[in-house]
């Protein structure tokens, strides 16, 4: 590969910058890139030391991201190391490439991220048509997977906090969601809609100002248990919907006062 070709690889393909690619062929409408490690000297994932010895090589096949709207993958030939320390669990290890592969995973880098952010925008079925039609084949219970896979992100120290339950199975099991009302994230989801839950989950989050709820009566014992002395708010939904249900509720109390208005005549001008 000339030195253009070289930099529109760099350029198009970051990943690929580590590794040697030796073909790009289009086989029956979809493109694989045929490529290999190069470089000398690899590190043990276990005990972090560099090693120069290889045991021996094999290929990794990886489903990547399109290319030109048809389905990509990489031969990846990838080597395994010995490692030279003698205290180390692991007598022999297999490279990574950075940015490029996963441990264990069939996937590029590119590819499995993007998966995952289609996953947790749609969801299994409408992530699988959209995946189709990004020709990246995958099924929606692989992408259930992969989202239950996500490591959870730690909770922030957030000052307003929402609180408010939600079905599991709707009408039987029920559980509790919680909301940074500033930026309007989910932070973590408690597996029911108790006072003991709440409040066990509210202890040591003294950073907690406010605690925008329904008016349920679980959740304010809850707060009140643990945080005693927060102001709780009701949020603006469900100020809303008792709005509209009290008002609902006052229309059909009073329907029989209610007259249809008389037409109005039409006057000729003068």
């Amino acid at each position: 590969m000339g030195d253009h070709g070289s930099e529109l690889l760099k350029v198009l393909f970051p990943y690929l910058s580590a590794v040697a690619v030796d073909h790009v062929v289009r086989t029956g409408g979809a493109v694989r890139i045929t490529a290999r490690c190069t470089t000398p000297i690899a590190r043990c994932p276990a005990c972090g030391i560099d090693s120069v010895r290889v045991h021996s090589r094999y290929v990794r096949r990886l489903a990547d991201a399109a290319i030109g709207g048809e389905e990509t993958g990489i031969d990846l030939e990838v080597r395994r190391f010995f490692c030279d320390n003698d205290a180390c669990v692991k007598k022999t290890f297999a490279e990574q490439v950075d940015q490029l592969t996963i441990r264990y995973g069939r996937r590029t880098v590119v590819l499995q991220r993007s998966l995952e952010h289609i996953a947790l925008a749609l969801g299994g079925q409408a992530g699988e048509r959209l995946a189709a039609w990004l020709s990246v084949p995958v099924s929606g219970s692989t992408l259930l997977r992969l989202i239950r896979r996500l490591e959870l992100p730690e909770v922030p120290d957030l000052e307003v906090l929402g609180v408010d339950e939600f079905a599991f199975r709707r009408g039987r099991a029920f559980g509790t969601i919680l909301i940074d009302m500033t930026s309007r994230r989910p932070v973590d989801v408690l597996p029911d809609h108790t006072a003991d839950t709440f409040a066990a989950w509210l202890e040591g989050r003294e950073h907690v100002r406010t605690i925008c709820r329904d008016r349920g009566g679980s959740f304010a014992e809850g707060a009140q248990r643990a945080l005693p002395g927060v102001p709780q708010v009701a949020d603006r939904w469900h100020i809303l919907h008792n709005l509209a249900t009290a008002v609902e509720k006052a229309v059909r109390r009073h329907r029989a006062c209610l007259q249809p208005s008389a037409p109005v005549s039409a006057t000729r001008e003068s």
